[in-house]
């Protein structure tokens, strides 16, 4: 069952829209899935997994950019030390993304896996590369994007989604839709 999850937090009116686009091309694609036979369904992860890390991103990427940029508005919920560092480094990729979130425990996962979950969600977006130059994961694109791997990276898109809304909304009115989910929701 599809779930919707608010996007009050999000800084940037059209970002928000690029991941509702995004998430609508998921949802199709999910669709396609769902009605697919065991092989094709397959095919249908790797261009699942990587929007979904893609989104991902460009929520880190939009708190990050918020926390820089919303001197007015600020950042409720994050410590005046932290504003400070993020304000002081060039943090916009998402290996340097997910760096500063582990860093800070911006997502209060201290000592869960969820820091190193990202980061290998994104070595296993880099592999749309195809020749794989740097040998990461598993050589065949069959296995590196596994179904088990596409339902991480729902549940992280999801959990990055919940946590930003409960610890870093954007104060006032918002006027962002929420982001419509085409899987099952994995968290009350």
């Amino acid at each position: 069952m599809p779930v919707d999850r608010p996007s009050s937090f999000i800084g940037s009116f059209k970002l928000a829209d690029n991941v509702a686009h995004s998430l609508d091309v998921v949802r199709t694609l999910w669709t396609f899935r769902e009605e697919a036979n065991p092989a094709r369904k397959r095919y249908l992860q790797k261009p699942m997994i990587i929007l979904n890390v893609a989104i991902i991103e460009a929520l880190l990427y939009d708190l990050h950019k918020r926390v820089k940029w919303f001197t007015r508005e600020g950042v409720m919920g994050m410590p005046a030390n932290i504003i400070t560092y993020i304000r002081g480094k060039q943090i916009d990729k998402l290996e340097t993304l997910i760096a500063s979130c582990r860093k800070h425990d911006l997502f209060d996962e201290p000592g869960s896996t969820f820091y190193d979950d990202l980061d290998l969600l994104r070595r296993i977006r880099n592999r749309v590369h195809l020749q794989n130059e740097k040998n990461d994961l598993e050589p065949d694109d069959a296995n590196a994007f596994s179904a088990e791997r596409l339902e991480l990276s729902e549940r992280a898109v999801e959990f990055v989604m919940m946590t930003l809304e409960a610890k870093h909304p954007r104060p006032g009115n918002t006027y962002t839709q929420p982001f419509h989910l085409p899987w099952s929701t994995y968290f009350p």
